[in-house]
């Protein structure tokens, strides 16, 4: 930024201080664009904040040998453990789809559409408890807070064969997704929190990937549970107890081995826990703060990414709530059988990951493709769908493969948490966007299984046009927010000048540091 344009913007309001660096930190936390009032807030509670002074003091620039040693750490140490909490969480809120293969249906004396409220009581249960979850990664240790939650769905998967009846399925259910709505959520403000800006997109889809390698580990577990002969219990039991034995060991392991931050990683060196924090601050975000602050959820409120956000949110569900719930009924539906239908519904699991890693590897390796990597999964959803649902009965081949396509979904959705991960600052806000963001995520997937009606089938029509809507609202909404931030930028560069020089570049770090949001930090630029 040239010096006219740098004085005008590192002034408090109504204050003669000097610039960002020059601030002491209690005004720093105060300064920002001059466009809203009422930011300031306690210095209290920010996780690294004295890991960036010690960085800062003594020059420290991170070099890409030291940037390449704390990655490999992280994705030996941490990563692991995201990719089993997002797989598991999948598995077991979807075990209902393998049950369903294997009479539960039947078992509990189902009738109608009630099998179809088993998955939107789940997204109900989420809805509820996703803020709350979210407030208790802010302030409590990340790895207890996790260790705990995951040790009670267990659990609570565990004891779904108890149920008898409608009622006790749907209790059971609700309180599934009540504990499971802190993984997805919090592994996307949790990446931000250990890895580098241009590192987010790959890490995060390849944790998301997990939801198709667990999609293909669960296939293949039902597909032994159908062999089993002579059961000593009904086969659809079976699904519930392993899967919820599984989560109950994984929470032991988080309980010992996930940290709160890089500072209180056990695996870092001091110097490398100075390194770590630097990494991230130079997205100009923070990292952590434990405080929360209602004037950044004003912020969230009156930013359009949050609506659009939301709105694709909704729009992206609804065909995953038919997809993720009721895949093998709509392949079994194509003419296959039982056995069959569970290991085609493997492929698309692999089509899944095969596209997330793709599209993760691209937005790593190429300067501002998030966007655009977002149109064309998301374009490629538009196409499946409508295959899907105007190629005739007896082209099921040509129809099974438009419906493994459909799992490109997967793509524009994970890319939508990146776009929170990277560009939005302050940690109130941050956590407060992604909650909004997946409310929309439950209310697409409570609405998106009543699309699929029983009486239809098997071409389930009406499942399939909701499907092929939601893809072309999703497209349209993602759109709209790559344009928004698009002018932003621009605009910022226009009436503040760029921010090119290395000056500029750690006061934007340093406002990032003390907890302000990308609207308070004249030196923050969106990635797109």
């Amino acid at each position: 930024m040239s010096a006219p344009q740098r004085s005008s913007i590192e002034k408090t309001p109504g204050s003669d201080a000097g610039s960002y660096g020059d601030k002491a930190p209690a005004e720093l936390e105060k300064a920002g664009h001059g466009v809203f009032d009422g930011a300031a807030s306690s210095e209290e509670g920010n996780v690294g904040l004295h890991e960036f002074d010690l960085a800062k003091q003594s020059g420290l620039r991170v070099t890409p040998e030291q940037n390449r040693r704390i990655a490999r750490k992280i994705d030996l140490w941490i990563l692991p453990m995201l990719c089993l909490a997002q797989g598991l969480s999948f598995l077991d809120k979807t075990a209902l789809n393998y049950g369903n293969l294997y009479g539960m249906k039947k078992a509990l004396h189902l009738s109608g559409n009630q099998f179809s409220w088993f998955a939107s009581i789940f997204y109900l249960g989420y809805l509820v408890g996703n803020y709350p979850d979210s407030w208790l990664l802010q302030h409590f240790p990340t790895g207890k807070v996790l260790a705990i939650t995951t040790l009670i769905w267990g659990t609570i998967v565990i004891t779904t064969p108890a149920c008898t009846n409608f009622a006790g399925t749907m209790v059971n259910r609700f309180f599934l997704g009540l504990l499971e709505a802190i993984v997805t959520p919090g592994l996307t403000v949790l990446t931000s929190i250990w890895y580098a800006q241009s590192e987010v997109p790959f890490r995060s889809l390849i944790w998301y990937s997990f939801n198709g390698w667990a999609g293909i580990f669960g296939g293949f577990v039902a597909y032994g549970i159908g062999h089993i002969e002579n059961p000593s219990i009904a086969l659809w039991k079976y699904i519930f107890l392993i899967l919820g034995g599984m989560s109950i060991v994984f929470a032991v392991i988080l309980w010992f081995f996930f940290p709160d931050s890089p500072v209180e990683a056990r695996f870092f060196t001091p110097e490398e826990k100075v390194l770590a924090v630097k990494r991230v601050a130079e997205a100009k975000l923070g990292v952590k703060n434990t405080q929360f602050k209602w004037y950044q959820i004003r912020h969230a409120l009156i930013d359009p990414k949050t609506w659009l956000l939301f709105v694709a949110s909704i729009a992206a569900q609804i065909p995953n709530g038919i997809v993720s719930n009721f895949s093998t009924v709509v392949i079994k539906g194509m003419g296959f059988t039982t056995l069959q239908s569970t290991l085609l519904d493997a492929a698309s699991s692999g089509v899944q990951i095969s596209t997330l890693l793709l599209a993760g590897w691209v937005c790593m390796r190429f300067k501002n493709m998030r966007i655009i990597t977002m149109a064309a999964g998301n374009i490629t959803c538009i196409i499946a769908a409508a295959c899907l649902t105007y190629l005739p009965s007896e082209q099921k081949w040509n129809r099974l493969v438009a419906f493994w396509f459909t799992s490109v979904q997967s793509v524009g959705f994970s890319l939508s948490l990146v776009m929170i991960s990277n560009n939005v600052g302050g940690f109130t806000k941050k956590t407060f966007t992604t909650a909004l963001t997946f409310v929309g995520y439950c209310v697409g997937n409570v609405i998106g299984p009543h699309f699929l009606i029983d009486s239809e089938a098997p071409r389930y029509t009406t499942g399939t046009t909701a499907m092929f809507i939601g893809y072309v609202i999703k497209t349209t909404a993602h759109l709209a927010l790559g344009l928004y931030m698009l002018w932003s930028n621009i605009k910022r560069d226009r009436e503040q000048g760029k921010v090119t020089s290395y000056e500029d570049q750690l006061k934007g770090e340093e406002a990032g540091m003390h907890d302000l949001t990308e609207f308070e930090n004249p030196y923050h630029r969106y990635v797109l």
